[in-house]
């Protein structure tokens, strides 16, 4: 039977009624707000420029300032119901209390449901990977329902290296926990519909097996106790399908990243106070760190593709806001837990990356624009996809904004901006748009500033004063930079290209100078090239277009510098942008970040899966699992259930591969080669007899030196 989201009892009836009663009352407020800060704003900017003369140029000016503007006003007054409802102790929305005052275990009562830990992987750091679920599972063993969770390791990956090296990490981390039977991994041979296909397969494999899935990232990072908090308060509200927790960022190395998780850490609270205040149970899914209800999940988030072309048709990329919306649409409840602590994630150490993110987002987000009148869809979730849309589509129109303001300058003359009238108009503008830009950020100081707790996590009030100064001065930096990679973006999706779904860069890997001239190079030669034509045609026009410009300028030293982990060492060490979990690191974060050991540095990859027998026959095993399955007519990957792997081909095939990786070494196949070869029983069993019993001479040197290395450890 379907399951329903029907509250239990009157009482739970009557408070349900009472809840939307409230929401109703939450948005009207919040969003009169933002509607009343905008239309003043566009007020005072359209008799600014009636002042200056209408003209074409001036309407098409105003249209584009009134959109921009109604985004700052979203943005400011997240904060803004933030800080009030923190500052004047107003009780904040939440799902429920805490778990000590929630649920009193008691003799006799029934036990937890389990819930699966899913971490979807492709092509990622194995030690980090693997450390990190050492760390979620150990933590997890600490708490009241250490049984309750069951950790299931998802991989696409397509390296073969990769491959082999997961299985190995997987099996050292099953014998280092003595948790066989509680930690699982599976890899597909296809990694169809990319993330959303590969936690749709563990749907369709396993979701009658659990009631409840928590879905995490290759980087994520949970304590046992949040995990726990959010299994028991799916328990009491059997009306929610899906609660996401707010993860801060950790793991900063380089500049960039201990900026970016300085700011996410200081000015996230106020905002998701605010952002809780009006989304209530009509809350999102950022993809990750959150508890899924599983039936009504897979009952009613089955994405379909949409039509047409890439990059707007075909598989859904951004698929999270997507499946919070059916969720809501079935009538189940979405909250987010922004009370709870305890949950964690890595961000990008430099631009490039965070813009190679950015560009992969974009694409995804775009794709929501088919969807915001999609039949049945809640009015929140229509706000969480606008949101999403215009957080891209807003640089392009900052760009065009711009470039019209500029077409007026040099149609006007500066001479008329600087009128007595006309120029307090515009300074009057201008300050709203900067308290509405800058505002929240002081709020947030202000709310630090205020909590002598939260003074002390961050080493001092002036501390905090110094790091958020310093970071807003970068800030205006990248932004001109993030404008530009935007703008492309959304351009190159519009014209028809489309981005890869690849694997994340992790850690501080530094951005080298060719690489910066290569994607800055245009930032840099825009941001000169307007600088001259400013100045010649006005000097108050450059000046005007300084604070853009500078970013432009310095794009390319400026990734480079902050890319790189000894300049974000060098800041530790001086306390700069000093976050809570770098003074005191939980356990989770220190065991996740430390690295486990996972990796044999003498020899891994397709020589280990070949040389040693405990690796190769389990590799063999879970071929085995998964040619069963395609037999028993489970192929959920988009073929006809014909009982042979994808890989399958003659068998003079195979063993020409094979021989050939004997007698030249795993480097002379191509990736797919080996792919194919890993994937195949009979060539698996094979080549572990032949590397054992043939001639040294027979063999390539990368096999004797690792026959070598076991027998002498032997």
């Amino acid at each position: 039977m379907p399951e329903t989201p029907t509250p239990a009892g009157n009482n739970s009836l009557r408070s349900r009624k009472e809840s939307e009663n409230s929401s109703t009352w939450r948005v009207s407020v919040f969003f009169s707000i933002v509607v009343g800060i905008t239309g003043v704003g566009s007020y005072l900017m359209a008799d600014y420029l009636w002042e200056l003369g209408w003209t074409f140029s001036s309407g098409l000016l105003l249209v584009l300032f009134t959109i921009l503007f109604g985004y700052l006003s979203f943005g400011f007054c997240h904060a803004l119901f933030g800080f009030l409802i923190l500052r004047l102790g107003l009780k904040s929305v939440r799902l429920s209390d805490s778990v000590d005052t929630v649920i009193a275990a008691q003799e006799g009562d029934p036990p937890l449901q389990r819930a699966a830990v899913v971490i979807p992987i492709y092509n990622e750091p194995v030690d980090r990977v693997f450390s990190g679920i050492e760390a979620i599972f150990h933590s997890v063993m600490k708490e009241e329902y250490p049984d309750a969770f069951d950790f299931f390791i998802l991989s696409d990956s397509t390296d073969p290296e990769q491959w082999i090296d997961e299985e190995a990490a997987w099996l050292k981390l099953c014998r280092k926990t003595k948790a066989q039977d509680r930690i699982f991994y599976r890899r597909r041979p296809k990694n169809h519909a990319k993330k959303s296909g590969n936690i749709s397969d563990f749907c369709r494999t396993w979701g009658d097996h659990y009631r409840y899935m928590i879905v995490l990232d290759a980087d994520s990072i949970m304590s046992g106790r949040t995990l726990v908090e959010l299994l028991l308060r799916m328990e009491q509200n059997p009306q929610v399908g899906l609660i996401q927790s707010v993860p801060v960022l950790v793991g900063g190395e380089s500049l960039y990243g201990r900026i970016q998780q300085f700011s996410n850490r200081l000015y996230g609270p106020v905002f998701m106070e605010g952002l809780a205040f009006w989304q209530e149970c009509g809350g999102n899914f950022w993809g990750h760190n959150a508890i899924i209800r599983l039936r009504p999940f897979i009952e009613h988030c089955d994405l379909p593709e949409l039509p047409g072309k890439k990059p707007f048709g075909g598989h859904i990329l951004s698929h999270d806001f997507v499946e919070a919306g059916l969720l809501r649409r079935a009538g189940w409840e979405v909250w987010m837990a922004h009370d709870l602590g305890g949950s964690y994630e890595e961000g990008p150490q430099g631009l490039i990356e965070s813009a190679q993110r950015d560009q992969r987002w974009c694409q995804g987000n775009l794709q929501h624009s088919l969807l915001l009148a999609a039949r049945g869809l809640r009015g929140k979730t229509r706000i969480h996809l606008a949101n999403g849309i215009l957080g891209y589509v807003a640089s392009p129109l900052w760009l065009l904004f711009m470039i019209v303001a500029f077409w007026k300058v040099t149609d006007h003359g500066s001479g008329a901006f600087l009128e007595s009238e006309v120029m307090a108009r515009g300074l009057l503008v201008l300050g709203i748009t900067m308290a509405l830009l800058f505002g929240p950020k002081i709020l947030c100081l202000i709310d630090l500033i205020l909590s002598s707790e939260r003074s002390k996590s961050f080493g001092g009030r002036m501390n905090a004063i110094t790091g958020a100064i310093v970071e807003t001065f970068f800030s205006a930096l990248f932004a001109p930079i993030n404008m530009l990679f935007h703008t492309r973006f959304v351009l190159s999706n519009i014209t028809g290209a489309t981005v890869e779904w690849s694997a994340q860069r992790r850690g501080a890997q530094g951005t080298n100078w060719d690489d910066a001239v290569a994607v800055h190079g245009p930032h840099t030669l825009i941001g000169t090239l307007v600088g001259i034509a400013a100045a010649f045609i006005d000097p108050l026009l450059f000046w005007w277009l300084f604070p853009v410009l500078l970013g432009l300028w310095i794009s390319i030293p400026l990734s480079v510098w902050t890319s790189q982990s000894d300049i974000g060492r060098m800041t530790r060490k001086e306390d700069m942008f000093l976050t809570p979990e770098e003074r005191r690191p939980p356990r989770e974060v220190a065991g996740a970040l430390s690295g486990g050991g996972f990796l044999d540095q003498r020899f891994h990859g397709i020589i280990a899966a070949v040389l040693d027998p405990f690796l190769n026959a389990v590799h063999v095993s879970l071929l085995r699992r998964n040619r069963r399955r395609l037999i028993r007519g489970r192929d959920i990957y988009g073929d006809d259930a014909s009982g042979k792997l994808p890989s399958d081909g003659s068998h003079e095939e195979y063993r020409a591969l094979a021989e050939r990786l004997l007698e030249e070494g795993p480097k002379a196949l191509r990736k797919e080669e080996a792919v194919t070869l890993l994937s195949d029983i009979e060539s698996m069993l094979w080549l572990h007899r032949q590397a054992w019993i043939r001639p040294s001479r027979g063999l390539a040197r990368e096999w004797q030196t690792a026959i070598r290395e076991i027998s002498s450890a032997v």
